[in-house]
């Protein structure tokens, strides 16, 4: 059963772990692979952020020439497809630029989701006649 109050869009965006000082502390590859309202999920090459961990972390939307930070905590973390992914419930982000962020990434989320999906052609037996 669904625990979110808000959908998250799959949308991958670039991302980096900073410290208190705004430096990088991850030259690895981080991205978000989805965002809400209220939280998203963040694929990582390593970790040993656990739920109830706080981490700050850059967001880079190049398309809109967007760079945000935000503080977040690690909800839970599961391993997948050889990468660590974490829930995170956002503390503390502009207002301004996470609605910016929700209003450029949903449309194309939502176009996408409620595209109709195409389907296989059936295959029909014809029976031989003697």
């Amino acid at each position: 059963m669904e625990k979110r109050k808000h959908a998250r869009a799959k949308y991958l965006l670039p991302a980096e772990l900073i410290d208190s000082e705004g430096k990088s502390i991850f030259t690895g590859r981080a991205k978000v692979k989805d965002f809400s309202d209220e939280g998203l999920k963040l694929s990582l090459n390593f970790s040993k952020l656990k739920p109830g961990s706080t981490l700050d972390l850059k967001i880079y939307l190049p398309e809109k020439k967007i760079i945000t930070f935000l503080s977040a905590e690690v909800n839970w973390n599961r391993y997948t497809n050889n990468a660590l992914e974490l829930g995170l419930k956002i503390k503390d982000i502009d207002k301004d630029v996470k609605e910016e962020i929700l209003t450029w990434i949903f449309p194309s989320w939502l176009k996408t989701e409620l595209a109709p999906k195409k389907k296989k052609a059936k295959k029909t037996k014809t029976k031989k006649k003697k």
